[in-house]
Formats: structure tokens, C-alpha cells, sequence
């Protein structure tokens, strides 16, 4: 039990002690590599628009959902936005003022869902994806692909963790599988924004590794 006025920070605090002291937990951190994917320039050149912001423009604060245009699309306030729009076999990121490291984190999910993994399967890892662009300023642009996970669901926030289906070392798909008219995810990248995936299996986490923990605690 705990005082009702302990924070979260306390509340772990307590948490690993009593890990160490009932189960013998001992722990390590250390630097592994993994597979996954490495974000770069196609040979075209990077074809994101850099964004133009009005400095004297409003900012809206709202965490609200913006307007739509006819065609689906947002129609964002001043101000750092994304969106996601899902149809059945669809799915649109639509970005505006973000850098590349927001297109990175996106793609960690978005990846996986792309390849068939279902929205609300959450046993295995996201994508890992590490930028090696170069690309340092901040961009509008829309991304738009098949996908095989999306089933037609309302829009979401971006953050919302898609988690993985297929083996990150199985080869990408050549084609919509979805009949959907819309190229791959890997396709549009290229298309689209002007980046490419290239698979590496030299992408570094940083991970947790127990040494040692007992099955059953210790006696109160």
C-alpha cells in the first residue's frame, strides 16, 4: 500500500526495491544491435516541402480534431500538426511543420500495420527505424498507402502505438496486396517524399537484461 499523496517517481522507486528485495531482481543496461531499417534519400533527392510558417499567424491550442476538406484530407491551423486518416486497406499521414524525427517515429508503426499486423494487436514490437537522412529542417507532406492492417477504422491521433505482424527480416511487399490502388508503404516513400527503407540489421537499442530473479518472493 502506499500514501495517497505519492508520486510516480516514488511509486517506481518502491517498486524496484521491492523487486530487489522480494524476488532478488537484478538488472543491467547494455547496447544491442537488431534488425531493422534505415531511413536515407532516394537517389532523386528528398522531395518533402519545406514548411513556411507565418510568424504573425495565430497558434491554435486546441488538441481537437481540425476540419476536413472534401477529399478526407486535414485542414490544419497554424501550428505543428499531424494527422492520420485510416480506410479499409488506406492509410494517409498527413504532416505539417514536423522534422523527420516525427516521419521516423510514424513509421515504427505505421510499418508493421502496413504489412498486416492488426491495430489493436499490442504482443509484439514496433518497426525500429533509425534516420539517416541528413534532413534537418522542418517539413509538410502527406504520405498515403496501401495497407493491409487497416480496417476502416476512425481517424487517430498519431501517437496511438500500431505495434508489429511480420518478421522484420521477411522482404517487403512489391505490390498493394490490398487492391486499393495505392502503392506499398515502401513504394510511396520513395514516390511521395523522395526517402527510402533500406533493411540493416545494425540498429542499435538500448535494452534491459536480467541477470538474475527469483520465481517465488521471499516470505513477508
Amino acid at each position: 500500500t502506499m500514501p495517497p499523496d505519492t508520486t510516480k517517481a516514488q511509486f517506481q522507486s518502491m517498486l524496484r526495491n521491492l523487486l530487489a528485495e522480494r524476488f532478488h531482481l537484478a538488472i543491467h543496461r547494455e547496447t544491442r544491435n537488431f534488425p531493422g531499417y534505415d531511413l536515407v534519400v532516394s537517389k532523386d533527392g528528398p522531395k518533402l516541402k519545406e514548411a513556411t510558417p507565418d510568424p504573425n499567424a495565430p497558434v491554435d491550442p486546441s488538441p481537437g480534431m481540425p476540419k476536413r476538406a472534401a477529399d478526407g484530407s486535414y485542414i490544419f491551423p497554424p501550428g505543428p500538426r499531424m494527422g492520420i486518416t485510416e480506410g479499409i486497406g488506406t492509410y494517409r499521414l498527413q504532416a505539417q511543420e514536423q522534422p523527420i524525427a516525427k516521419l521516423v517515429q510514424s513509421l515504427m508503426s505505421m510499418i508493421p500495420h502496413a504489412l498486416g499486423a492488426d491495430l489493436l494487436d499490442f504482443s509484439v514490437p514496433r518497426a525500429r527505424v533509425t534516420d539517416k537522412t541528413g534532413l534537418t529542417g522542418k517539413y509538410d507532406f502527406t504520405l498515403e498507402f496501401a495497407c493491409e492492417g487497416c480496417r476502416g477504422l476512425a481517424p487517430m491521433a498519431p501517437n496511438l502505438p500500431i505495434l508489429a505482424g511480420r518478421a522484420q527480416s521477411d522482404p517487403p511487399p512489391a505490390s498493394d496486396p490490398m487492391g486499393s490502388g495505392l502503392p506499398t508503404i515502401f513504394a510511396a516513400l520513395e514516390k511521395q517524399l523522395g526517402l527510402k527503407l533500406e533493411k540493416t540489421r545494425d540498429v542499435p537499442l538500448d535494452v534491459i537484461v536480467i541477470d538474475h530473479v527469483d520465481k517465488v518472493p521471499t516470505e513477508n
